[in-house]
C-alpha cells in the first residue's frame, strides 16, 4: 500500500499564514496538521515558506512510515487572475454529439495556451451555456436550430510562481500534483466543511461547470487528459 492509497497531503499558502495538512482517504481524518502565521506584507515564497515545508514532510513522513510523493497546494493571492473566452458554433436542427461538445472545450484550452504561455491553469469552468440565445444549464437531449455558445473562464496563475513551488518540493523528491483556487473553493464552502471538505467535493463533481483537467507526465508538452464532468 502506498502512501497516496492511505493518505493525501495538502500546502494552503496565503498572505496570513501558511499550513500543511494530511487526510486519511479512507475516513476523511485529518491526521495532520500544522500552520505558520507570516509577517503582514512579507513575501511568504522565501527560505522560511521552504523550511517548513520540507521539515514538516519529513515529520508527516516519520508519523505515517510512508513517503510523500504528492502534495496538491491551494493558493489564496491576488495573483490569481481570470481570463474568459466565448465560443460560438452553428448547429442547425440537431442534437449535439458529446465528441463536438468536448471539442469545443478543448479549443477554448487551446486558445489559451497559445496566446498565454506563461500561464498555469488552475480551474476551467463554462460560465454560461447558451442554445439559440436562451441560457440553458445542459445540453444533454437539446435539439439546437441554429447555434450553441459557450462563455469560458479561466481561473489562471503565472507559471513562474508555480515553478518556485516546484523547485521547493523537489528537495523532498514531492511531485506539485494539483493546484486550486483557496478564493473558488471557499465559493462553495458549505456549514460544517473546511477547504479540504470543500476541495474534495470539486474534484468529485460538485461543480457541474467545471472541467476537469489532469496533467499527465507526458512526453509532449501541454499534452492533457480531459474529463467532463458534464457527462459523469
Amino acid at each position: 500500500m502506498t502512501n497516496q492509497d492511505t493518505f493525501r497531503t495538502f500546502f494552503l499558502i496565503n498572505k496570513k499564514e501558511i499550513s500543511i495538512f494530511v487526510r486519511n482517504n479512507n475516513d476523511s481524518e485529518i491526521i495532520f496538521k500544522k500552520n505558520k502565521e507570516l509577517k503582514k506584507d512579507k513575501n511568504y515564497l522565501n527560505d522560511d515558506t521552504e523550511s517548513f515545508f520540507l521539515e514538516n514532510i519529513e515529520k508527516i513522513e516519520n508519523q505515517t512510515k510512508l513517503f510523500v510523493q504528492n502534495v496538491s497546494l491551494i493558493i489564496e493571492d491576488d495573483s490569481i487572475f481570470s481570463i474568459g473566452i466565448s465560443l460560438k458554433q452553428k448547429i442547425e436542427n440537431r442534437v449535439i454529439s458529446k465528441e463536438e461538445f468536448e471539442n469545443l472545450f478543448l479549443l477554448g484550452l487551446e486558445q489559451i495556451n497559445k496566446y498565454n504561455s506563461n500561464i498555469h491553469i488552475i480551474h476551467y469552468l463554462a460560465d454560461t451555456l447558451r442554445i439559440d440565445d436562451q441560457l440553458v444549464e445542459s445540453i444533454d437531449n437539446e435539439i439546437i436550430n441554429n447555434h450553441l455558445c459557450i462563455d469560458l473562464k479561466f481561473i489562471c496563475i503565472e507559471q513562474k510562481f508555480i515553478n518556485q513551488f516546484k523547485k521547493s518540493f523537489k528537495k523532498k523528491h514531492v511531485f506539485l500534483e494539483k493546484v486550486f483556487s483557496g478564493e473558488y473553493l471557499r465559493k462553495y464552502m458549505q456549514t460544517g466543511d473546511d477547504i479540504i471538505d470543500t476541495l474534495v467535493k470539486i474534484e468529485e463533481g460538485f461543480n457541474s461547470l467545471e472541467v476537469k483537467l489532469i496533467q499527465k507526465k507526458p512526453t509532449k508538452k501541454g499534452f492533457f487528459e480531459k474529463f467532463f464532468s458534464y457527462f459523469s
